[in-house]
């Protein structure tokens, strides 16, 4: 029996972190229906919103404080569709706790499987943020 090289366990162990993380923040349609259940109902498209890419939905999107107590929106996106998506942003208007807009924030994904779901957090700079609502998808 051989054993492999110094040389062949870097690469192998190269190749699994590559992999590991091209497939960071997505996850399978079957995991992610399972998480969604403790969560808010979905939030649809709005009517005249920005241009939309078709299968994606926002699940869920809300303000919280971190784990480093930054204010964040947190949310998740499905993408339903049969395709890949090379690049897709949801651009989130943010309101105080009056109901008056304040400023929006645009997380973004690079290669969102078809079928998979999108975490995401993004930085609020807007620290009377209390809520977030879905102004449109945009991407290619």
């Amino acid at each position: 029996m051989k054993l492999a090289t110094a040389s062949q366990y870097r690469f192998l162990i190269t190749a699994v972190i590559v992999t590991l993380t091209a497939s960071c923040n997505q996850t399978p349609p079957e995991q992610a229906a399972a998480k969604t259940e403790a969560q808010a109902p979905p939030v649809a498209t709005p009517e005249g919103s920005k241009a939309a890419l078709s299968g994606l939905s926002l699940v869920d999107a809300k303000i919280a404080r971190n784990s480093a107590g930054t204010l964040v929106v947190q949310g998740r996106v499905n993408n339903a569709s049969k395709q890949a998506i090379g690049h897709a942003a949801a651009e989130l208007r943010l309101f105080d706790k009056n109901g008056e807009a304040i400023g929006t924030v645009t997380p973004t994904v690079n290669n969102l499987q078809a079928g998979f779901a999108w975490n995401f957090e993004t930085e609020i700079e807007q620290q009377n943020a209390v809520s977030a609502k879905l102004v449109g998808f945009t991407g290619k």
